[in-house]
């Protein structure tokens, strides 16, 4: 882990905003060929981040591609503002605007972690307070994911030989009924987790 998380968190915060203001037709001039080397250096920079944590560039794609369905739910629409007969180019330019810019957040997520992260909003100087609190939600997110995980690989565990979305084709709305108890479940149990911590601040000398 670098010592001066800071550097690679303003460069990738940098490339991010590059990534995301590059033009990608909406306006209906024609995209600049520049655009298309902007996006694909910067996925290039997210899958390098993610082999900088350990992970092989198939494990990058992978942990990236779940992003697609959010990111087409929103290309789709404003695509369809571009002129007739170009929808198809914009479309494509803002999936990787979109990805692209996406993707290298979660490059630099994955990379720093969220004691990196931590470390590298204090380094930039923010306000203490705020700074505390984005450690704070950090700290949170992290123990919401790993609970997640965990509740993942025990449905898993009931069920060899099927993913979690294994069964999405054969049968929705079973699937989705299942990960909407998974959702409840996992709520309730993040609320008990928060108080758990809440106490153990405030048995610490936390102020209320």
């Amino acid at each position: 882990m670098t010592k001066r998380p800071v550097v690679p968190l303003v460069l990738s915060l940098a490339a991010i905003i590059a990534a995301a203001l590059t033009p990608a037709g909406l306006s209906g001039r024609p995209i600049p060929i520049w655009a298309w080397g902007v996006w694909l250096v910067t996925m290039t920079g997210a899958i390098a981040l993610f082999r900088r944590a350990g992970y092989t560039t198939m494990d990058a794609v992978r942990r990236t591609s779940w992003m697609l369905p959010v990111v087409v739910l929103f290309v789709g629409p404003a695509a369809w503002l571009a002129p007739p007969g170009s929808r198809g180019v914009v479309a494509l330019a803002l999936l990787a605007r979109a990805w692209s810019a996406a993707s290298l957040g979660a490059g630099i997520a994955t990379y720093l972690g969220p004691g990196g992260l931590a470390r590298g909003v204090r380094q930039l100087g923010v306000p203490v307070r705020l700074a505390d609190v984005f450690e704070a939600t950090l700290a949170s997110l992290s123990i919401v994911l790993r609970q997640v995980q965990a509740m993942l690989r025990a449905r898993e565990a009931r069920r060899p030989g099927f993913g979690a979305w294994s069964a999405i084709l054969v049968s929705p709305v079973d699937t989705l009924r299942g990960f909407g108890r998974l959702v409840a479940s996992l709520l309730l149990r993040s609320l008990e987790r928060a108080e758990a911590i809440e106490q153990a601040r405030r048995a610490r000398g936390g102020t209320p």
